[in-house]
């Protein structure tokens, strides 16, 4: 099927489709389906009007289905564009939201980098000190003047893993609270890693061996306190797990805990989305370097 028309002009022959994703015949529906993906972003102020108005269960079903797979095909895109274009570290803040927009197709994630911005420049007066005194500015602003804090109620809410709801909600699961502490981080030149521990994610100092759980208030740990967090965790200490991980590392790591939240809540096309993300994520890791 060619391409749909990205004019204005084409817009009625969009609204006129619209109504035939509610065919019984599925065959068309299908078609239908795909001549809008194909016309990408032209045809999402359509969709979004003709789903504001949808009261067709069915139809309103298969409208978002749409939506989804545009805004699907817009971070495909845009995460090959991030792999390409980043010779050695990722951008771990463009990711995060790459993999925020997959989540949500609607999210306009501007907003929350200026939001990021603002919370930086409210820290910047308290940042000159040693990194362990801006640890405990930080740490004091994020979690108890913003009072940030771990999701233990629903953890496995795949909102806790989208980094402009985490910014909404201020709650989430280890690794993307972790995020939002390493971005401040990075705004405020501090020097913060991405610590992986299997079952717990935390965040380190570059300068000494304190670490930051982020999950629990920012409490300050030793290299002592996490080799008895693995063991609560049945996991053997190695010295290795306290090593600072890439942000590629980071990112697949967010990408495998909605996949494995989606299987566990039966959503196939949701987990599929995020395993193409990792996928292409994982073939960049894994092809040499240097050429």
């Amino acid at each position: 099927m060619k391409n749909a028309p990205s004019t204005s002009a084409e817009r009625p022959n969009l609204e006129a489709l619209l109504h035939l994703l509610s065919d019984h015949d599925s065959r068309i529906a299908r078609q239908i389906h795909q001549y809008l993906v194909d016309a990408g972003r032209e045809a999402m102020p359509v969709l979004r009007a003709a789903l504001r108005d949808c009261d067709d269960p069915t139809l309103a079903t298969r409208i978002r289905g749409v939506i989804g797979d545009i805004a699907q095909a817009d971070v495909e895109h845009d995460w090959d564009a991030l792999l390409r274009t980043s010779e050695g570290e990722l951008d771990l803040e463009a990711g995060s939201f790459l993999i925020a927009r997959a989540g949500d197709p609607q999210v306009v994630t501007a907003p929350y980098r200026q939001r990021l911005d603002a919370m930086a420049a409210e820290l910047k007066p308290l940042a000159s000190g040693t990194p362990r005194q801006v640890v405990r500015h930080l740490n004091e602003y994020l979690f108890h003047t913003l009072q940030f804090r771990g999701n233990t109620r629903q953890y496995y809410d795949p909102n806790n893993s989208f980094l402009h709801r985490v910014l909404d909600d201020r709650e989430g699961i280890p690794i993307s609270l972790s995020v939002v502490y390493l971005l401040l981080g990075q705004r405020l030149h501090v020097p913060v890693a991405g610590i992986g521990l299997p079952g717990h994610f935390l965040v380190g100092l570059r300068t000494e061996p304190v670490f930051i759980d982020c999950f629990h208030q920012g409490a300050l740990l030793t290299e002592k306190d996490c080799a008895r967090l693995l063991r609560e965790y049945g996991v053997e200490f190695d010295h290795r797990y306290l090593e600072p991980c890439s942000h590629a590392h980071i990112l697949a790591r967010m990408l495998r805990n909605l996949i494995a939240v989606y299987e566990n809540r039966q959503e196939a096309t949701e987990a599929r989305r995020f395993r193409r993300l990792l996928t292409t994520l994982e073939n960049r890791e894994n092809r040499p370097h240097g050429h």
